[in-house]
């Protein structure tokens, strides 16, 4: 998945876990997918959205959710 993917995601609702590195979303088959923190898609929208750059994304025991 790429960056504007991952964010599309994220704004319908879905959260990433980066304690079991899975990104959870009703939609999908399984309701998860394997994500990694290291995954260079992630780590975009972490610099897109995170504490340096729109700061939309929010972090609370290891779940991170768009705002």
């Amino acid at each position: 998945m790429n960056k504007d993917t991952l964010v599309q995601l994220l704004e319908s609702g879905g959260y990433f876990n980066s304690a079991e590195s899975k990104i959870y979303l009703s939609s999908f088959k399984k309701g998860w997918r394997k994500l990694r923190w290291s995954d260079i898609s992630w780590q975009a929208v972490n610099r897109a959205h995170g504490t340096f750059g729109t700061q939309r994304l929010s972090e609370q025991n290891a779940i991170y959710r768009l705002i």
